[in-house]
């Protein structure tokens, strides 16, 4: 029972922290994403296209950020591994 409570622990707290960037960083998306909305609105495109484009753009901007966040925590935890099973 205890084994089950600390992995749960530990769980929980690597997912907490990964949320909480991940959160920052889906908000600073929303304000990088808007003046392309806005272009895109201003030249007529409807909800459907704009967003699809938008998305587009956004996914070329931030799949560096997002690899970066989840390698991060990935090395973190390898690293708390490592501890462990010495």
């Amino acid at each position: 029972m205890n084994i089950i409570k600390a992995c749960w622990l530990f769980i929980k707290s690597y997912f907490s922290k990964l949320y909480a960037v991940y959160f920052i960083r889906w908000q600073i998306s929303t304000v990088v994403m808007m003046p392309f909305m806005y272009v895109l609105d201003s030249l007529g495109l409807s909800v459907i296209p704009n967003l699809i484009i938008a998305q587009t753009i956004g996914s070329l901007i931030f799949f560096r950020l997002d690899k970066l966040i989840f390698n991060f925590f990935d090395r973190i935890k390898k690293k708390k591994q490592c501890k462990e099973a010495d």
